[in-house]
């Protein structure tokens, strides 16, 4: 029989043997771990010092037949001196004894036989009780054990997020890519082979948000191997990674060069400041945030989705100061009963000392029909068209068209 246990939270953090780790976006992460089997009574075999946020379900192993198992939830405060002898002080008395149960008072296995005591006001015990422990697998054995037993699991909130840096500067963007490796799971693993896997794969959902208590950066390592996983992409860390609990940052995309272009589009009455590149960098782009520097200042920060080689990427950054956008409606006839004309008016006005070309992305509706514009456009699908509005410098310029909807 399988029994699901309630577990709390410790910061231990608990030795394993070149664990193998693979961290996903989702919240959560695989583990494979060899463990010491420490026997604990006829037949019987515990691996303690797991995950407290392991998914019990998703637990299986090598190295040991078992015809029952289970997951013992572990004990905490007072439960900890179970089976320990204790001093304890009474009603103006003391009693030495071994500490048999906390429920209904104090049970105390003593040389004159078992005390119960309802009431107590202190307990000494040589040995200090245990604030919080961790779970460990229970296994009813159905053979001879071996010395070492091989663990794969599923564990909650151990998982990884991409962080982008980038360098700007006449038109080329240096990028560099850094994991941030979170580690609320309870326990600790040194010297794990790490994978990153990028996509949106379904999982186990992600429990309480871990605050984190203790950022530990590394320094910058080679770039990872990239292999497609199924629908996904996973970097393969080159060098070992410890991951203590709380946060750690590797370097998982090297300094790389990107050609990239300033874009100025008009949206919502604003104009936006874009850089555009084309992912040249080598490795397919996890979703993430990229804050993007200029000279000595920063120009802005945006995110991201997972993005192959060669996909097109657009950062909006921020809002151009010296751009000025207005849209007007000028006309609007309703023509017959599902069919209407619309004109609008967009100007521009620019107080920078160069030309710009800022693009103006319209919304369509129903069946549409642009009868008159006073610029070139493109449609860009069937509910988007796009003009490109020259702009003077310190000038300004203007952008007219008519459009008939059927509905």
């Amino acid at each position: 029989m399988r029994y699901l246990c309630a577990f709390v939270l410790s910061l231990g953090v608990v030795a394993s043997a070149a664990p193998v780790v693979t961290l996903y976006q989702g919240g959560f992460a695989f583990v494979e771990e060899s463990k010491v089997l420490e026997i604990v009574g006829e037949g019987i075999a515990r691996v303690p010092g797991l995950p407290m946020t392991i998914v019990p379900g998703s637990l299986y192993w090598e190295g040991a037949a078992a015809r029952e198992w289970r997951l013992v939830s572990p004990k905490r405060g007072l439960e900890s001196l179970i089976g320990e002898e204790v001093l304890v002080s009474y009603a103006g008395r003391t009693a030495r004894g071994v500490l048999l149960s906390l429920e209904g008072g104090l049970l105390l296995d003593t040389p004159e036989g078992y005390l119960l005591i309802p009431a107590y006001e202190s307990i000494l015990s040589p040995t200090r009780p245990g604030p919080e422990g961790l779970p460990a697998l229970e296994l009813e054995l159905a053979g001879p054990p071996s010395g070492e037993i091989t663990l794969r699991y599923l564990v909650r909130e151990l998982s990884w997020e991409a962080d982008y840096v980038g360098a700007y500067r006449d038109g080329a963007l240096v990028l560099r890519g850094i994991a941030i490796l979170r580690n609320g799971c309870g326990v600790g693993f040194t010297d794990a082979e790490v994978s990153l896997v990028a996509g949106e794969v379904f999982g186990p959902r992600e429990g309480d948000k871990y605050e984190a208590k203790a950022i530990l950066p590394l320094a910058a390592a080679p770039a990872p191997a990239v292999t497609p996983v199924g629908a996904y992409h996973r970097y393969v860390l080159p060098e070992p990674v410890d991951l203590p609990p709380g946060e750690t940052m590797v370097e998982y995309l090297p300094e790389t060069a990107v050609a990239a272009e300033e874009v100025y589009r008009f949206a919502h009455g604003s104009v936006l400041f874009i850089l555009r590149f084309v992912n040249t960098t080598g490795l397919p782009l996890p979703a993430g945030t990229v804050r993007v520097y200029g000279e000595d200042t920063f120009l802005g920060e945006a995110s991201i989705g997972h993005t192959p080689e060669g996909e097109e990427v657009e950062l909006p950054l921020g809002m151009a100061f010296d751009l000025v956008g207005e849209r007007v409606q000028t006309e609007y006839v309703r023509l017959a009963e599902d069919r209407y004309r619309e004109s609008y008016r967009i100007t521009i006005r620019s107080a920078k000392e160069e030309p710009v070309t800022v693009e103006v992305i319209e919304e369509m509706r129903g069946e549409w029909h642009i009868t008159r514009a006073s610029l070139p456009y493109e449609a860009l699908d069937a509910h988007r068209v796009l003009f490109r509005l020259a702009v003077p410098p310190g000038g300004e310029a203007e952008l007219t068209y008519t459009v008939e909807y059927t509905y």
